[in-house]
């Protein structure tokens, strides 16, 4: 017996993949959420970090960060003191689990 998918059936897959896995930013819908993602994305552009880093912002302003595994340890070290040390950044969750971005 033969199965045959089709590109829309394995693209849509896809998409639902990508879409439950929790590694694109969630948009804040909280002004607690608000001003956490905004001081998230200040710090992030700081350390151009777009090519490293993926995160999820919680409602209650939480930040969950994935960072590329690897980045150098004095990198993640500081990036992390800046985040947690932000008031308008409520906690932080890291993992050092990401792909490997090159770049290091």
């Amino acid at each position: 017996m033969k199965t045959r998918l089709s590109l829309p059936v394995l693209l849509a897959g896809l998409f639902l993949t990508l879409a439950l896995t929790g590694c694109a930013t969630t948009h804040a819908t909280t002004p607690e959420a608000r001003a956490s993602e905004d001081a998230l994305s200040h710090i992030l552009f700081d350390y151009d970090a777009d090519a490293f880093t993926a995160y999820n912002m919680r409602n209650s302003g939480r930040v969950d960060i994935t960072f590329a595994r690897d980045v150098p340890d004095g990198l993640y070290s500081e990036m992390m003191e800046e985040l947690r040390a932000h008031p308008d950044i409520r906690g932080v969750r890291s993992a050092r689990t990401g792909p490997a971005c090159g770049l290091f």
